[in-house]
């Protein structure tokens, strides 16, 4: 009867579409041509020309995938509340979201490096370590770090940019500025500052890894699975550690199954 082979074909499509939506990755179904990371424009991470550490690598594993990558340059602030609100699908990077529940780091990080303390070499004549920082003014980017980091008592200055951090211990109204060894050059070069580097210095006081942040949502959990599936991929075959070297970053000790 012809209601009955209706009633069939409308069974049959129900079932297709059930078995679809569950094997589909975390159940996303919705096809992905498209995604859009964002973070600050980082000399040798997010260059403003599209090239990058992060932009090389994020291209390496969507792009197979016929997915295109698009970036938006914003401060760090405005860039996670971007993810949060589904306007863009990735932030690079961050060490942590202890304070962000509805967001989640990836397996895998985009780099590692060591922090550096930038100050003036009057201020600290027998150099200790990070122990040098007790009870010092320290000043960093805004959510850039955090106290949890620095295992001595420290005094905390946040800033909108490294330049402004850099300017704060020049001006001697912090005693260090905290970052990458990167970015400490690259805020040495964009703040206009007549700086003697002999009378500076410039050491280590820990280390940490850097991870991508996505949504806790179906398309951010089928997003950050491509993302660690291209990273095992590319660290196997070699193409990973090919564009560390590229950009002159150490390699990071990954344990990838």
């Amino acid at each position: 009867m012809p209601g009955t082979d209706i009633y069939k074909r409308k069974i049959v499509f129900f079932f297709l579409f059930l078995i679809l939506l569950l094997t589909a990755p975390y159940g996303f179904a919705e096809p992905v041509t498209q995604v859009v990371s964002t973070s600050p424009s980082w000399n040798k991470f997010t260059n403003i020309d599209g090239t990058g550490l992060y932009h090389e690598i994020l291209a390496r594993i969507f792009n197979p995938h016929g997915i295109q990558v698009t970036h938006r340059y914003t401060n760090a602030k405005r860039g996670i509340y971007l993810v949060k609100n589904d306007i863009a699908d990735i932030y690079t990077c961050r060490t942590d979201v202890y304070d962000l529940p509805d967001l989640v780091l990836a397996q895998y990080p985009m780099y590692e490096g060591e922090i550096h303390a930038f100050f003036k070499k009057d201020r600290v004549k027998n150099w200790q370590g990070v122990s040098s920082l007790t009870n010092q003014r320290v000043v960093w980017r805004w959510n850039y770090y955090n106290r949890s980091e620095f295992p001595t008592e420290i005094f905390v200055l946040e800033t909108d940019t490294g330049e402004d951090a850099l300017g704060q211990v020049v001006l001697g109204r912090g005693d260090f500025y905290i970052d990458d060894l990167n970015l400490i050059k690259e805020s040495i070069s964009k703040a206009g500052l007549s700086i003697d580097m002999d009378e500076y210095r410039i050491e280590p006081v820990g280390k940490r890894s850097y991870y991508p942040v996505f949504k806790k949502s179906p398309r951010g959990k089928f997003l950050m699975d491509l993302y660690e599936t291209g990273m095992k991929n590319l660290h196997w075959s070699g193409e990973l550690k090919k564009i560390f070297m590229k950009w002159q970053f150490s390699y990071p000790a990954y344990e990838m199954p």
